[in-house]
């Protein structure tokens, strides 16, 4: 989108400009060049922004992106996102922005004091595990090589411990809900495992989520905050304990009707001033720290509903796979304040999957009752992952 986002640099170059250009602080952005550049992209921004300063721009609310115009030229990759409302965006990057965003991503590692070749473990959506003997990913970056494997959230947690005690992991990464799940579940321990260092992500890191981490793999936690709108936000930093905020790559500013940011090397379909919701406040203190991007704090974040089943057992939203079912177009599920289940589904035929999905719900979820009803416009209230909902009491399903 503008010229000082290194983006324009070549992908070789991406680890070492972004280490550069922490270790040295960022530039202030220009506002009237980054309006005029949007203004450039499309008849909405030009509407949008009209002869407005940069204040003056409206925040661009979750509703309306989707009338944001994707360049038809450009070779796009897609992903859905529903946020803490449950109202789904499809977000459009062309590759070399999603490449780009796993750059910023690792940014982060850059500073970690790990080996030449790193072997790390990523907790991602699914209730799969790889495999020790599966070829991992591998991936060049910042004078590192990367050697990854990927195991789901929802897997059986007996294969998850075999894939961290043959590989040894320096790095554990990933959803940070699906990680706590996973020691909550394991009865073997893992302070042995090697880990050096848990980079949990995706969404809100409860104290407790962080102790609970830190004591079982007796390693160092290092959060991580970003969306799935916008990338990497910021990241806990191994040298002050702060967050350090990607500003010289996303605009942000810290509204007090949630958090509004910008990405300024998105031009396939390019963000201005896009609301997240959360609340964070830029520390009023810089930090002791040889990195110099600035800090911020995060006061309510994004998190998920964890669903309780009838022994009080929770269950992380990312374990609930009724899309496998055929024929299903569309679901929501919400637990209600005494414990009981309402599962919203449309589906091309609901009579031929009612049963199914009824058992496969009460499967998930023992103990509890279950209700299913046709029609997912009929629950007004979503969860982050899936739309999962809960109105269980705090206590039971912690809130940041």
């Amino acid at each position: 989108m503008i010229p000082t986002s290194a983006i324009h640099a070549a992908p070789a170059h991406w680890g070492p400009t972004l280490k550069a250009r922490a270790l040295a602080g960022p530039a202030e952005p220009d506002r009237a060049a980054l309006l005029e550049a949007f203004r450039g992209h499309s008849d909405f921004y030009a509407r949008r922004i009209g002869g407005a300063d940069w204040s003056g721009v409206p925040p661009l609310e979750k509703a309306e992106v989707a009338d944001i115009p994707v360049d038809p030229a450009i070779e796009v990759q897609a992903t859905r996102t529903s946020g803490t409302t449950g109202y789904q965006v499809t977000i459009c990057n062309s590759t070399r922005e999603r490449e780009y965003r796993r750059a910023l991503l690792y940014r982060p590692q850059l500073f970690y004091a790990l080996p030449d070749q790193v072997t790390q473990v990523v907790f991602v959506d699914g209730d799969w595990c790889a495999s020790p003997s599966d070829s991992p990913k591998r991936f060049e970056y910042g004078g590192r090589v990367y050697q990854t494997w990927f195991c789901g959230v929802a897997a059986d947690p007996g294969a998850i411990w075999q894939l961290l005690i043959t590989l040894r992991p320096q790095l554990v990464r990933g959803i940070a809900s699906g990680i706590v799940r996973f020691i909550e579940s394991l009865s073997a321990p893992l302070k042995d495992v090697g880990v050096q260092i848990v980079g949990p992500g995706g969404e809100s890191l409860l104290p407790e989520w962080r102790a609970l981490i830190t004591d079982a793999f007796r390693a160092r936690v290092l959060d991580r905050y970003g969306s799935t709108e916008t990338g990497a936000l910021a990241w806990q930093c191994p040298h002050c304990d702060r967050y350090h905020a990607n500003v010289d790559e996303i605009f942000l500013e810290a509204d007090p009707d949630g958090l509004l940011a910008t990405p300024l090397f998105v031009s396939s379909q390019p963000l201005l001033r896009y609301r997240l919701g959360d609340v964070v406040q830029w520390d009023t203190t810089a930090a002791d720290c040889v990195v110099r991007l600035p800090t911020l704090s995060i006061s309510q974040a994004r998190r998920d509903d964890w669903i309780t089943d009838g022994q009080g057992r929770r269950l992380s939203p990312l374990g609930f796979q009724f899309e496998a079912l055929p024929g299903l177009k569309a679901w929501r599920l919400h637990q209600q304040a005494d414990g009981s289940l309402q599962l919203f589904f449309e589906a091309e035929s609901a009579d031929t999957l009612r049963d199914a999905l009824g058992a496969a719900l009460t499967a998930a979820v023992p103990g509890r009752p279950v209700e299913l009803i046709e029609g997912v416009w009929k629950l007004e209230r979503g969860g982050k992952f899936k739309r999962v909902s809960s109105d269980l009491p705090a206590a039971t399903n912690p809130s940041p």
